[in-house]
Parts: structure tokens; C-alpha cells; sequence
């Protein structure tokens, strides 16, 4: 259902001056120093921007793709970093309303509408990006849980996550997506943050190398229950279409600041005695 134009408008504009006021001055201090923006992630919870497209019926906003899509420009206009902060929460939370059991939206969905319960996405490997085909990460079936092994690169948000959408392959050679909840650190149980990835921009937010040594993740959380076994491929590319638009509006947003900031130049700047 599309969002009603006023509201959407209202939301837009508050978070546009947010970014005006607080976002762009301050930029500079994290994407150098490569730190996490805590108080500009506080106010995104504030805002709601982690519930933004969950359903009302589970205390999110429930706004649609086109205004999440505009919030998402103005959040890039300032530090595109911020975005993806949201970028794969988004993916988790529109994995498990689509494909989850009723039992697991009841069970993920309100907790993630906050910021307090963030998921990261993971599917990319060492020697696998989105080729799943080549996933090593393994995952067999040992009574009421299953037992994963295996290594995961590119996970953003990883180590401030808790709840990770693990794609793994199991024993029919087929890909499932597991629900892997843990607590935020460089450790959990058989899972470690064997190495953060430092990046050339998109700084501020961590990009880690997760490993996973005899986690256990009960059967419970298979996402789609026994139905979704060796459905994992499927449910994470209808996800990241939203991924992708994400993206796509980021690089929205970064081309609006430089539009602005090669405008504010071009009035200031004179050359041979003239201004350009």
C-alpha cells in the first residue's frame, strides 16, 4: 500500500534538515577515523528508519519502497555509510516477511524495528561473492539443531548484529538460509569476527570476515521451517532486489551532494579575474 504523500513528505524533510544540521558537518570526523556514528545511528532509531518498511502489525512504519527509496538518498546526500547501516537489516527483515513461518515474523519482526536487534546478511565467501554455487559453508542436521562450519567474508554489520541470515549449504548439496541470533561482539558461541576488512570509503561501519566453528543453530530458525530447506538462493535474490535499490538510491544521493557542492564551488571560485 503506498504511503499516504503528506507523510511521506513529512518523514523525507525530517530527516533532509536532520542531515543538513548534524550529518554533513560532523562527516568528516568519522569516515576518516573509519568510526561507527553512534549518535547519528541513535537518531536513526528515533526516527524508526530500522522499522521503515516492516509492517504496522508488527510496530514497524510500514512505509513503501518509494519513501524508504527517498529516505535513503538523504541519508547519502550526507554519509552514505548510513545507509548501509540500514542496508542489511532491510534485506533480514524483508527475508523473513516474505519467506519466514508465522511463528518467526512474530518472533523476529517486532524486535527489529527499533535498531536494538540488527541483522547482517551473509552469503559471500572467500572464494564465492554472489556465485552460490561455489558456497563452502556448510551446515548438518544433528537432531533439533544444526551445526555450522564454515567461513564468510563482506558481512557488514557483522559484528554489531544480532541476528545474522546465514547462507550455508547442506548435506542434499542444496543452500538454506539459517537465522543465526547472537549476541553483538567479536565473539559468540562457535562464531568469531576473524578479521575486520578495511575499505578505501563506505567507512564508519564494519565489513568483517565472520567464522563459524560447530556453531549450533536450532532447527527452529531454518528460515521458511522445513519447507524452506535448500531454498536459501531463492529467498536471499528476491531480498536483495531491495539491496539493489538501496544502492541504487545511494548513488542518487552522493551524485545530489556533488552536484550541490560543485554549484556552491562555481559561485566562489574566480579565474583570470573573473568568476567562472
Amino acid at each position: 500500500m503506498a504511503t499516504d504523500h503528506a507523510l511521506a513528505d513529512e518523514m523525507v524533510d525530517a530527516v533532509r534538515s536532520w542531515v543538513d544540521r548534524d550529518v554533513i558537518p560532523n562527516v568528516a570526523e568519522f569516515e576518516q577515523a573509519d568510526e561507527f556514528p553512534q549518535a547519528m545511528f541513535n537518531q536513526m532509531c528515533d526516527f524508526g528508519l530500522f522499522g521503515s518498511t516492516i509492517p504496522e502489525e508488527y510496530g514497524g512504519l510500514g512505509l513503501d519502497i518509494t519513501t524508504y527509496t527517498r529516505i535513503i538518498e538523504e541519508l547519502s546526500r550526507g554519509f552514505m555509510s548510513l545507509a548501509g547501516l540500514l542496508n542489511t537489516h532491510k534485506i533480514g527483515a524483508t527475508m523473513i516477511g516474505r519467506f519466514g513461518t508465522d511463528e518467526q515474523r512474530q518472533r523476529f519482526l517486532p524486535r527489529m524495528c527499533d535498531g536494538s536487534f540488527r541483522a547482517a546478511f551473509s552469503l559471500s565467501e572467500p572464494d564465492a561473492g554472489s556465485d552460490t554455487g561455489a558456497l563452502r559453508c556448510r551446515a548438518e542436521r544433528d537432531g533439533d539443531e544444526w551445526v555450522v562450519n564454515g567461513t564468510k567474508m563482506w558481512v557488514t554489520n557483522g559484528m554489531r548484529s544480532s541476528l545474522v541470515m546465514l547462507l550455508a549449504r547442506t548435506p542434499d548439496d542444496r543452500i538454506t538460509c539459517f537465522l543465526v541470533e547472537k549476541e553483538p561482539g567479536e565473539s559468540f558461541e562457535g562464531i568469531t569476527v576473524s578479521r575486520k576488512i578495511d575499505k578505501l570509503g563506505y567507512r564508519g561501519l564494519e565489513t568483517v570476515e565472520m567464522s563459524y566453528v560447530d556453531h549450533r543453530v536450532p532447527h527452529a530458525n531454518v528460515l521458511g521451517g522445513d519447507e524452506g530447506i535448500g531454498h536459501g538462493r531463492e529467498y536471499a535474490l528476491s531480498a536483495l532486489e531491495l539491496g539493489r535499490i538501496n544502492v541504487a538510491a545511494r548513488a542518487v544521493g552522493v551524485a545530489q551532494a556533488a552536484f550541490d557542492a560543485a554549484m556552491a564551488y562555481s559561485q566562489q571560485r574566480e579565474t583570470f579575474g573573473r568568476p567562472i
